[in-house]
Order: structure tokens, then C-alpha cells, then sequence
């Protein structure tokens, strides 16, 4: 099986696990013809630009941002390339994919398609040292209190994080990896997964955001093997069983500052959850153009290197946001949306076929 055949099994797996989620504050189908063949217009040829020069798979690993962000983000790009103009033919859409999927297998240390229920990013020498090097916050019953604090720190991170980017892209500010499975000292299996909130301060994106005084935050999570933990492509994190009741150490880093007390792990919810709750008061606010608008503005802004890097405003161009007017609301049925198979033949570069059409 290539590696297009594994990308889409993949696809329909995570499909299959996603469920009922509601399209907030829009449904992706309603923003995505307005831009998505532009930009993966701009893409594809900057791509091809790069890749003549001879560390060209290492500039576009440092384009990326995250194994996650770019597996997300390609999915629009496939079906972007489908219907720009000039077009954009298959074996030139079959290359980018797998150009994308080159880089990726630099990026990660395990399955880039995740089918094996693992996405790995770390090497096993780095996650013995990790281990070994961070001071681990015992689960036991003296620290419960804060242990669940700081898993409530990372729910709070996750609620930020949809509504700076929202449902369709929340990949652009976070990523999970893991479980990583390794020995402790005396011999017993323990399993590492990783939530990173990279970007919880897009100010270039939100000014609402200037003032909210931390940019990441770490979540590590050391399990038992008595509980099955899986992430899928989407960044999906599964686990047959009560997390707490497994975890055996917790670690949170703020801006690379550890997290150590209930009171200041509970003091860091309480803001989170006010800056979560200001921006739902702001989207609330906004005209559905506006909606449109700044969901467009975050794609740019997560691709926002590959502009710069040729001295570009990462912006998006005056084009796009023209059509939000010229066009109007873009309206898109209740009848569920489409199947699973018609989805993997739309994220699929040697077809031709888009949803709607």
C-alpha cells in the first residue's frame, strides 16, 4: 500500500472516531471556497520554488510549525489544488502530497499516518532523558487536589485554543503526541503522551488576545500500562480508562516555567477560562462576515512563515477578502454533509472530485 492509500485509511479512521461536533462558529464548507484555491495556489508554487534549493526538505520542516498543523492543513490544500486556477493537474498534486509526506517523516519519529495509534515526535533517547531529567509531580492521595488541577489546565488550554482558531483548525495552536512506551528504572512499562499548547497568544491574529501573559504550555503525562491510550491523525487522544486513576506523574510547564501548586495551577484556570469566555463574548458580537473573515485570517496566519520567508505580508490578499462581499454567505446544507467516502475522495490528489460539485 503507498503512502496516498495509508494517508486516506488513516483519514477514514479518524473519521470514524470524530462523532457529532458542532461547526463553531461556522461550518468550514461556508469559509473554505473563498480562499482555499488561492492559497493553495501560493503554496503549491512556493513549494516548487523551494525545492530546487539545497536544503529545501529542511527549510519546509521549519515552515510547518507542527507534524499536526501540516497534516490538517492538507487536507484543504488537496482539495485547494482541485479547483485552482491555472490548474493545478494530478501528478502536480500527487507530488506536493508526497513531498509534504517526506518532510513529515523527518519531523517524526514513528507512523506519520498514526495508524498504529501513536504519533511520535520524539526519539527514544529523548523520552528516557525527559524522563529521567523532569521533576514529576507524584499521582498519589497527598497531591490529587493538584493533580487535578493541572488536568484541568490543560482542558482549560484546549477551550482557548478553539477559540482562538475554532473547531476547523484548533490544530494551528496545539499538539498531542504519545503515548510513548518505555521502561522506569526497576523494569516497569510506563507510557508518556505530550500535550503542547504552542500558541496561545496569536496576537498578530486577535488584539483581544495582547494581554493574556502566556504563550505555551506543556502538559506531560506519565500512565501505567494497565490503560490503552491511542492518538489517531487528527490528533484524537483515546483512552479506554479513568486517566487519573492510571497516571502515575504529572508535569506542566508555563512559558517553560513548571507549574508546582494547586493554588497557582487553580489561578491559571481562572484566567484562562475568563480569556475563553472574552473571546466567545467577541465572536458573539461579530457580523458572520467578520466570522468569515478572521476564520480566514487564521489559515494565513498559521502559514504565515511560508510568506515571510519570501518577504511576503502573511496576510491574506485584498482578492480573498473581496470575495466575502462579492460572493455573500456561502450556505451550506443540513442533510449532514458529506459521506466518509465521499470525503476521502475529495482528500484524495489523484481524483478530481470536491464536495458540492
Amino acid at each position: 500500500m503507498n503512502r496516498i492509500d495509508l494517508w486516506l485509511k488513516a483519514l477514514g479512521q479518524a473519521f470514524e472516531k470524530t462523532g457529532e461536533i458542532a461547526p463553531w462558529p461556522l461550518h468550514i464548507g461556508a469559509v473554505a471556497p473563498y480562499f482555499s484555491d488561492k492559497e493553495a495556489s501560493d503554496i503549491f508554487t512556493k513549494l516548487k520554488m523551494i525545492s530546487k534549493e539545497g536544503n529545501a526538505q529542511e527549510i519546509v520542516e521549519k515552515l510547518l510549525i507542527s507534524p499536526s498543523v501540516a497534516k490538517a492543513l492538507l487536507m484543504d490544500f488537496i482539495v485547494g489544488m482541485k479547483v485552482a486556477k491555472p490548474k493545478i493537474n494530478k501528478e502536480e498534486r500527487v507530488w506536493f502530497v508526497n513531498y509534504t509526506f517526506d518532510v513529515l517523516e523527518k519531523m517524526q519519529t514513528g507512523d506519520i499516518f498514526c495508524l498504529d495509534g501513536e504519533n511520535l515526535i520524539l526519539s527514544g533517547s529523548q523520552v528516557e532523558e525527559l524522563y529521567k531529567e523532569t521533576p514529576w509531580i507524584s499521582v498519589n492521595p497527598a497531591n490529587i487536589e493538584l493533580c487535578k488541577s493541572l488536568y484541568k489546565v490543560s482542558a482549560s488550554s484546549k477551550s482557548l485554543i478553539w477559540s482562538l482558531y475554532f473547531y476547523g483548525w484548533d490544530d494551528i495552536g496545539y499538539e498531542i503526541h504519545g503515548p510513548y512506551r518505555f521502561k522506569d528504572k526497576s523494569g516497569k512499562d510506563l507510557q508518556l503522551v505530550v500535550t503542547d499548547y504552542f500558541d496561545l497568544k496569536p496576537d498578530l491574529l486577535w488584539e483581544s488576545i495582547r494581554d493574556f501573559p502566556y504563550k505555551s504550555i506543556k502538559f506531560y503525562a506519565l500512565y501505567k500500562d494497565d490503560i490503552d491510550l491511542s492518538v489517531d491523525i487528527f490528533g484524537h487522544f483515546v483512552n479506554s480508562g479513568n486517566l487519573l486513576n492510571s497516571a502515575v506523574g504529572l508535569y506542566v510547564e508555563v512559558d517553560k516555567a513548571p507549574l508546582k501548586t494547586t493554588q497557582s495551577a487553580d489561578t491559571l484556570i481562572s484566567l484562562i477560562l475568563k480569556t475563553v469566555s472574552n473571546q466567545h463574548n467577541l465572536i458573539k458580537g461579530m457580523k458572520r462576515e467578520k466570522i468569515t473573515q478572521k476564520y480566514i485570517e487564521s489559515r494565513y496566519y498559521a502559514y504565515r512563515k511560508w510568506r515571510e520567508h519570501f518577504k511576503e505580508d502573511w496576510y491574506p490578499p485584498e482578492e480573498v477578502l473581496k470575495r466575502i462581499k462579492e460572493w455573500g454567505e456561502i450556505k451550506i446544507s443540513s442533510g449532514g454533509g458529506p459521506s466518509t467516502i465521499d470525503l476521502k475522495k475529495a482528500f484524495d490528489p489523484r481524483t478530481d472530485y470536491v464536495p458540492g460539485t
